[in-house]
């Protein structure tokens, strides 16, 4: 918990009686003695120091990491290995993507069309099937994909 701290002022007398000279003025008198010091506390302490207590530590720099002799650089997919897992997971999300919307016009059609009277739950859980396996197809896609750009 912060605390935060304000300037008193402390009225050296009770308010001018309003007989004097200017009647919409009013003056207060602040004695030294109660000022605080002039550096005022920041309302927002936290943007002095927004990790928390202490100094901040020593950032660290990164040093450049030495290439190996190959031809390909560190932490880049070739484009081939791209292209591949994106094939997958055309095929892995869209067929079933494509069959679990293909299933709302079927249950509407039994309903309105032929008049039979489909439980409300059946459209939920083959639509969450079928959208449940498209979302595993991305990861299928991805994982099941080889890395190796000769390697099909």
């Amino acid at each position: 918990m912060e605390t935060c701290s304000f300037p008193r002022i402390v009225l050296s007398s009770p308010l001018p009686s309003l007989t004097s000279k200017n009647k919409h003025s009013l003056h207060f008198q602040i004695h030294k003695s109660k000022q605080q010091h002039k550096k005022i506390t920041p309302l927002l302490a936290t943007l002095n120091s927004p990790k928390g207590f202490g100094p901040s530590p020593k950032k660290l720099t990164k040093k450049p990491k030495q290439e190996d002799d190959g031809d390909q650089e560190g932490g880049v997919i070739p484009e081939i290995v791209t292209n591949r897992m994106i094939t997958r997971m055309g095929y892995s999300v869209g067929i079933p993507l494509f069959i679990g919307l293909l299933f709302f016009p079927f249950f509407y059609y039994l309903k309105v069309g032929l008049k039979i009277d489909v439980p409300t739950w059946v459209p939920f859980i083959v639509s969450f099937v079928f959208f449940g396996t498209a979302l595993l197809g991305v990861s299928y896609g991805i994982v099941s994909s080889s890395w190796d750009p000769m390697r099909e």
